[in-house]
């Protein structure tokens, strides 16, 4: 089977998730799309797996610029949608309200592959907002086994799993 997974993101999180998909489907034929580098046309695959980080409430915009150019060839193939983001408990606010609706309701599943709040991967505004926030989340916490959030690599096994299972 010939499968894209193509991802965009800033800090490295979403490229480290796709190349572990990868290797997990060695038995198949992948590419590995960046998509803030390369576009490919996900006409000539079997299955797409398709998605990215959450920033600032939002997908990077290499990401929604290829749904909008893929978006109706998408539609109408097997994808698979996931995201990266640092509140579980947001996973599935962020895919609803940032995937067209149309890859929603096509697409075979819509997968969670964890986040993080890594700040030595951030740069400016942004790292000291972060700090700030997770010095107050820590600080407010009421739960002694609080953990900042992770990457969730068995969730990209599983993922793999299945689609090895096709």
């Amino acid at each position: 089977m010939k499968i894209l997974i193509a991802f965009a993101g800033k800090t490295g999180c979403s490229r480290e998730m796709c190349q572990l998909l990868a290797t997990h489907l060695a038995r198949h034929e992948v590419t590995v799309a960046d998509l803030c580098v390369d576009t490919p046309d996900p006409t000539g695959f079997d299955h797409v797996v398709l998605g990215g980080s959450v920033r600032m409430g939002k997908l990077p915009r290499a990401l929604c610029l290829y749904t909008k150019k893929y978006g109706a060839a998408l539609s109408c193939m097997p994808h698979t949608l996931f995201l990266l983001c640092a509140f579980a408990d947001q996973f599935e606010n962020y895919a609803e309200m940032l995937f067209p609706q149309s890859l929603l309701d096509t697409a075979d599943e819509v997968v969670y592959f964890g986040g993080e709040l890594n700040v030595s991967r951030q740069r400016g505004f942004f790292a000291k907002m972060l700090t700030r926030m997770m010095r107050n989340s820590i600080l407010e916490s009421e739960d002694d086994e609080a953990a900042l959030p992770g990457l969730l690599p068995e969730h990209v096994r599983l993922l793999a799993d299945r689609l090895c299972g096709r």
